[in-house]
């Protein structure tokens, strides 16, 4: 199993692109989200060619800003044939996806195909409705192998959702990629003080906030100085 960010930003933070992973698992590369800057950064990576499938935390345009754009690279660079492949935690979840792309894709199935998570052994996904925005449909992923457990939070206010998740797991190695802030948001970001102590628990890293805006007392290492974690 192996992860790679090509971005680790918040919504505005565009110096450091909008967060997005690239995670090899199982023989698959899966791009989870695609923001606005994230074709950018996989035409500049090389991976856009590589992607077999796409799957998405929520409907915010710094996670789904550049979908159509990807979609459209699979049918325009690489095989006509070719439909791009979503994993979808839900059927609910997959009609929100195709009412989306439909107002650049008038005809969402012809140029998409869409698969349950659970066709990838190992992968499962965690429901957070409303535990980001109030009423807003939103996803936490969990990957697991016979050797490892990689948890990606998504954007999600409380923390809890995920460990308390990973106590329901048998004992091994675990990492953690939780969203950040260093800003109190009344529950729309996980803040970094009730996060801290969770480095004592688990291989814990933060992702989607400014890197300026570090507090002294932040104990979540931050994705962005780690160069083996970015693509």
């Amino acid at each position: 199993m192996n992860i790679k960010f090509l971005g680790t930003g918040g919504a505005f933070d565009y110096e450091f692109s909008n967060s997005s992973a690239w995670i090899q698992f199982q023989g698959k590369n899966i791009l989870i989200d695609c923001g606005n800057s994230v074709y950018r950064r996989l035409r500049e990576t090389g991976l856009a060619d590589q992607i077999d499938y796409i799957l998405l935390t929520h409907f915010h345009d710094d996670h789904v800003g550049s979908l159509s754009s990807v979609i459209l690279h699979h049918k325009y660079f690489l095989d006509p044939a070719r439909k791009a492949r979503i994993l979808v935690p839900s059927q609910s979840f997959q009609q929100m996806i195709e009412d989306y792309v439909h107002f650049s894709l008038t005809d969402p199935l012809k140029y998409l195909e869409f698969f349950p998570v659970e066709i990838i052994p190992g992968l499962t996904a965690l429901d957070t409705f409303g535990k980001h925005v109030e009423g807003m449909p939103t996803w936490a992923y969990c990957f697991e192998s016979d050797e490892e457990i990689l948890a990606y939070s998504g954007d999600l206010g409380d923390p809890n959702l995920i460990f308390d998740y990973l106590k329901t797991r048998p004992q091994k190695k675990t990492r953690v990629f939780h969203e950040t802030s260093f800003h109190v948001t009344d529950g729309v970001h996980s803040y970094y003080q009730d996060l801290n102590h969770r480095v004592d628990e688990v291989e814990l890293y933060g992702y989607h906030c400014d890197p300026r805006d570090e507090p002294a007392d932040n104990r979540v290492p931050l994705v962005c100085r780690f160069p083996h974690l970015l693509a």
